[in-house]
């Protein structure tokens, strides 16, 4: 295999994997990775057989990878009128089915091709589009995917009241939530995909929203990102200062009830009066 049917193949796996979309992927993987074979292999070859400047070729396998990327978005509309996608695990499924055979959760009503078809002017729009490319309207299934994250997530803060009672509810933003028990302390999680900006401010807030509801910097290093509160005895910490060394935009804010360094009440003690030689002669 020459150097160029390589680039040419990775390109057009890409441009297939992008068209296609990851929710049916692994129904269309086998046809859309040999359609890329061919493709590669056909484009190399016409390319060591052409004798115009590599500029001209380049040139027309930029429109040779556009009409494969429609014939790719074309088998993927026609594949996906067979295929509902689980909104749990995101594991494709026959039409037919109606709960998700890899978790057990009800399946959408619709087909993944149904949930591209625009209500307000009925337009097919290929897999994976989130508005209609002829009115801008929101497709069914961006609608169901924003829902379907949005009850997950209400799932999860439904068990703050449990596992975390004694702290404010983290309503800042972002996807993803979970809430773990790990050794000794509880994480909490929220994903911001990509968006490092979005990430901070939302532990900002959440910090704010601490302080709001009685939460102090304590100990003997008293730190905004350590913020602790004292209930019938007990000091609840929340520990914001590694929220970010995992994933600069999913932070991870850790609860657990650690005394600050040198105790809740510790009070810095006064600096020692200095001794002049005058105070040693005072009668």
């Amino acid at each position: 295999m020459g150097f160029l049917e390589r680039a040419i193949r990775r390109g057009v796996s890409e441009g297939i994997g992008k068209a296609v979309g990851q929710a049916i992927t692994k129904a269309v993987e086998p046809t859309a990775t040999e359609l890329a074979n061919k493709a590669a292999q056909h484009f190399d070859n016409a390319a060591q057989q052409n004798s115009r400047p590599k500029a001209q070729i380049a040139s027309g396998l930029e429109g040779a990878f556009a009409n494969l990327e429609r014939a790719a978005q074309g088998y993927a509309t026609e594949m996906s009128k067979n295929i509902k996608v689980c909104p749990n695990c995101n594991q494709p499924s026959d039409k037919e089915k109606t709960f998700c055979p890899s978790c057990g959760t009800k399946l959408p009503e619709t087909t993944v091709s149904e949930g591209a078809v625009c209500t307000e002017c009925n337009k097919q729009n290929p897999v994976g589009a989130k508005f209609c490319d002829a009115c801008g309207a929101k497709l069914p299934a961006a609608i169901s995917e924003e829902q379907a994250q949005a009850d997950r997530n209400a799932a999860v803060i439904a068990e703050w009241d449990t596992k975390l009672p004694q702290y404010p509810k983290w309503n800042c933003g972002g996807k993803n939530y979970c809430i773990e028990d790990m050794d000794g302390y509880i994480r909490f999680s929220a994903d911001f995909e990509g968006n490092r900006f979005a990430a901070e401010q939302a532990v900002a807030q959440y910090r704010k929203a601490l302080v709001q509801n009685g939460f102090i910097q304590a100990g003997q290093y008293p730190n905004i990102a350590h913020l602790y509160k004292r209930v019938n005895g007990v000091c609840y910490h929340a520990d914001t200062e590694h929220c970010f060394e995992g994933d600069p935009d999913c932070p991870n804010i850790y609860f657990n009830i650690d005394e600050p360094t040198g105790g809740y009440d510790y009070v810095k003690p006064e600096p020692k009066k200095q001794v002049g030689l005058k105070d040693l002669f005072k009668f």
